[in-house]
């Protein structure tokens, strides 16, 4: 098709070098001229570009050419035996557990979250009053306990939408993600029971196991995935009650399972009767334009229990997320109910109006194609300021990089960024193992060539925390 041949002869031009990333491609009208095209063919040209990552859209500015990724090293990953740990007194505490405690200043890089500005907040609080219409004299009744039905058959059209059916009735509303894995575990574990997660994990959901007193048996994460072989000699012995994993585009690395270790994982819960907690709350933020199925996807049995939220794709503020609990759906529902007694149903109705109307479709395209382009910035940006023997994951979607510098004392790192008011999260945040001393993990939710002081502000921090990074690798050369 012409348009295709058109975004190939782009794509060479700037392999070649002849259009270099960062300048304004020629507008539509003058692409046309320039190829003898029409306007259709030349529009289709640029989406397809957009959609392959090589072009971004500026709003109110044009299509510009993006950087494509450089050759970059990626992080060697630990290998260990897994065994029992206990988040509260392992290798973890205190710099892992309740970092916020120890630095409750956000800042650009540590959380991982999408810049506000590129979020659809006026979209949104329209949305919002027209459900609350919608409620009419139901809005001075308490929340259905499960959830508004009009939300979760909105979020059953939505993800049928992606080849991943589920029924209304099977789902359970939640305060966001972490709500829904803490009712996950209360429902399928007990005090002191041994949690199998993936190394390294999310550290938000290392704090949450503590919490709860549980403790963990860290699974090795490989180039190839999860070490399942170590998780099944677990699931045979007896010593884990439950798992929890993350399988698209995980925090931290970014990185995810394939379809065929997700469809193993779920053979696993089946086969050894284990309930597995999905933590997938970054599946829509994809880089490529299908979203990958979750691991629930092949679960026959019912013993995944899979967990997402609009928090990291829409807004934070709601807080609202979703349990497909399985098998264990009428304990997760009865432990909702004695917890939070329901969740905020204007806010649900809201988010039902955004989804049904196709808004957060929408909304959801555009954003995979503008944090792709942010992970190819904030990459090689720094594979220009840090040393040559740094590397980087290479995510798949959502907005978390993992980077580990041989050599690099990331807690004297985590010092220095203190003392200059910036916020990052270290490797030991990350296990309850003393693995990831030389890593750490940035957010690239927050673009860094707009001319706004927001954005201004993640790019001056992430020059300095790599001057820091060079900094302390001098000072330890010279003791």
């Amino acid at each position: 098709m012409r348009y295709k041949a058109i975004a190939d002869q782009i794509i060479s031009d700037i392999e070649q070098g002849t259009r270099v990333a960062g300048t304004r491609m020629p507008p539509l009208r003058a692409l046309t001229k320039l190829y003898g095209v029409s306007m259709t063919t030349a529009l289709n040209s640029y989406r397809l570009l957009e959609e392959l990552g090589w072009i971004i859209a500026k709003p109110q500015s044009g299509f510009y050419v993006t950087q494509p990724l450089s050759d970059q090293k990626t992080p060697k990953p630990p290998l260990f035996r897994s065994h029992l740990t206990d988040p509260n007194r392992g290798h973890a505490s205190p710099p892992a557990i309740a970092p916020s405690v120890i630095h409750p200043g956000p800042g650009p890089l540590r959380i991982s979250q999408m810049s506000p500005s590129l979020m659809p907040t006026d979209a949104l609080q329209r949305s919002l009053k027209r459900g609350i219409q919608r409620l009419g004299r139901r809005l001075h009744e308490y929340p259905d306990r499960q959830g508004e039905i009009t939300l979760r058959q909105a979020l059953e059209q939505h993800f049928l939408g992606y080849g991943f059916p589920f029924s209304a009735d099977e789902l359970v509303i939640t305060n966001g993600c972490m709500d829904a894995v803490r009712v996950a575990l209360e429902a399928t574990t007990q005090r002191g029971d041994a949690v199998a997660i993936s190394s390294p994990c999310f550290s938000g959901l290392l704090e949450l196991l503590a919490g709860l007193s549980r403790k963990v048996i860290e699974i090795p994460y490989t180039d190839d995935g999860i070490e399942l072989a170590q998780l099944e000699q677990h699931l045979k012995d007896g010593t884990v009650k439950a798992g929890l994993f993350s399988t698209s585009h995980m925090n931290p690395q970014g990185t995810s399972l394939s379809p065929a270790q997700k469809q193993a994982l779920a053979a696993l819960a089946s086969q050894y009767r284990t309930p597995i907690i999905e933590d997938d709350v970054y599946m829509e933020l994809g880089y490529d334009k299908v979203a990958p199925l979750p691991a629930k996807h092949w679960d026959s049995d019912g013993y995944i229990l899979w967990c997402g939220s609009v928090s990291k794709t829409l807004t934070a503020g709601y807080r609202v997320g979703w349990c497909l609990p399985g098998r264990y759906l009428p304990d997760v529902v009865r432990r909702t109910e004695f917890s939070h007694f329901g969740v905020n149903s204007p806010v649900q109705m809201g988010l039902a109006d955004f989804i049904a109307t196709g808004q957060y479709h929408s909304h959801l395209q555009k954003t995979r194609l503008r944090l792709a382009h942010h992970m190819r910035q904030y990459r090689n940006a720094l594979a220009g300021l840090l040393p040559a023997d740094a590397a980087f994951s290479n995510p798949t979607g959502g907005m978390v990089l993992w980077v580990q510098v041989p050599g690099l004392n990331t807690h004297e790192l985590l010092k220095a960024a203190r003392q200059n008011d910036i916020s990052i999260r270290i490797g030991s945040h990350f296990s309850t193992l003393p693995l990831y001393r030389d890593c750490f993990r940035i957010n690239t939710g927050w673009p860094l060539e707009e001319d706004t002081e927001e954005h201004q502000v993640a790019s001056r921090h992430l020059h300095r925390v790599a001057e820091l990074v060079n900094s302390q690798l001098q000072q330890g050369e010279t003791q």
